[in-house]
């Protein structure tokens, strides 16, 4: 299993949410953040010299998956927030040790619950 962490600009999370549904996401978490990026770091190419940090508003998207579905997630993301323009966000993949779903008790790969069949 693998833990999807997306920071995306806010305007690009519908496109997301569409494009996410064309492949059956099992679900996913959606919250406001406040950072920056490497357009605050002098030996960036992109940076803009402010004066203090800037904290941009951005949205943290969180998806639990299989292995087997993350290069059509992460395909999805492209599709849907990649602009070319500083800002578009990044997506991290990080190793899922087990899940517990407490409604059942399942464990490890049960525990996301089944993929729905593609229409």
């Amino acid at each position: 299993m693998r833990y999807l962490l997306a920071f995306i600009p806010p305007n690009r999370l519908d496109p997301l949410v569409e494009e996410l549904a064309d492949h059956h996401v099992h679900g996913l978490s959606v919250s406001e953040v406040r950072g920056f990026g490497q357009e605050h770091d002098p030996a960036h190419p992109e940076h803009r010299d402010h004066p203090g940090i800037d904290l941009v508003r951005k949205l943290r998207v969180e998806i639990v998956c299989t292995d087997d579905e993350v290069e059509d997630i992460l395909g999805s993301f492209y599709k849907a927030v990649h602009t070319g323009r500083a800002g578009d966000g990044k997506v991290f993949v990080l190793h899922v040790l087990d899940a517990l779903r407490l409604k059942t008790g399942e464990r490890g790969r049960g525990a996301l619950g089944s993929r729905l069949p593609s229409m």
